[in-house]
């Protein structure tokens, strides 16, 4: 008989992730980057995406998740709108 697995808690911002996992300390060590590092992602748009892996699995190990674009990584969603608007664009030019 299959073990029923709770859903995990999506996490929406990148305070989040870093107080779930324990903040700048616990974060340096999980991803081997300095802890000065690491405290400058709070100004930044986006983790480094070298430790999307680290810190996903991490993340998963406590039945939480996290959006892809905290990393900086194209969706597949992304990818189709931006596909669609550079064949929009090139229409566009060829009318023109």
């Amino acid at each position: 008989m299959a073990k029923n697995s709770p859903e995990s808690r999506l996490l929406e911002t990148k305070a989040e992730v870093m107080k779930e996992l324990g903040g700048i300390h616990p974060v340096a060590a999980l991803t081997g980057a300095d802890w000065k590092n690491v405290e400058t992602w709070n100004r930044a748009a986006t983790f480094p995406s070298r430790y999307f892996l680290v810190m996903f699995w991490a993340l998963r190990r406590k039945r939480l998740s996290a959006p892809p674009e905290l990393w900086g990584m194209v969706t597949p969603v992304e990818r189709k709108q931006a596909l669609s608007a550079m064949v929009s664009t090139q229409k566009d030019r060829l009318a023109s």
